[in-house]
């Protein structure tokens, strides 16, 4: 599967190393490819590639918004269409209106995509380690579009996550509330904590 990833950040350039690692084919959709950052990211995940935002969701399959909500509008003013595609959005909102989730404004800009909730619950370090853990930690999917959210939760279930449906896509804004619980919760355990399902 082709996959595009706006953005080569941290959460980004973990997502694509965790992607590429179990065979996939990763482009960074980035502004500067020769930014130190991108040049980490495509470093991590060997066989990735980083073109303009524009190139890089060419022939996608899939497209993960991973960026500081700020960059968002701008780069996606810049895409062709997304109609019909599908679209992780792995963002949190940290600021701006605290009533709306980025996927709600994401779904706003770009009017037809195929929009899931995902990878936003948890640190990026954990992105590439899922599979090393003993315990399976929980990867939350939300989204209305039923085939775009399997498409999501069998790449966590690749990654080593253990995919739960999390509802609808009304549904992201609690589980960008989820992400304040788990940074506190790394106060005492380490970044390396995550969320399980235990069923009795």
């Amino acid at each position: 599967m082709r996959i595009a990833i706006m953005g080569a950040g941290n959460v980004g350039g973990g997502l694509g190393a965790a992607l590429t690692r179990v065979g996939h084919t990763v482009v960074f959709g980035v502004r500067d490819p020769n930014s130190d950052k991108c040049l980490a990211a495509l470093g991590a995940a060997p066989g990735s590639t980083a073109a303009h935002p524009r190139e890089a969701v060419e022939g996608a399959d899939v497209v993960a918004f991973t960026l500081r909500w700020d960059a968002v509008p701008g780069t996606v003013a810049e895409l062709p269409s997304l109609a019909g595609r599908v679209v992780i959005d792995a963002m949190n909102r940290l600021g701006g209106d605290p009533g709306r989730s980025t996927s709600q404004d994401l779904a706003d800009l770009l009017p037809g995509a195929r929009i899931v909730k995902a990878f936003n619950t948890i640190g990026f370090e954990n992105l590439t380690t899922a599979h090393l853990r003993q315990e399976p930690a929980a990867m939350f999917v939300a989204g209305d579009d039923a085939d775009a959210k399997r498409v999501a939760m069998d790449l966590a279930a690749e990654l080593g996550f253990r995919p739960e449906d999390a509802g609808p896509l009304a549904n992201a804004k609690p589980l960008e509330e989820m992400v304040k619980v788990w940074l506190a919760l790394t106060q005492r355990h380490g970044r390396g904590v995550g969320f399980a399902i235990s069923e009795g």
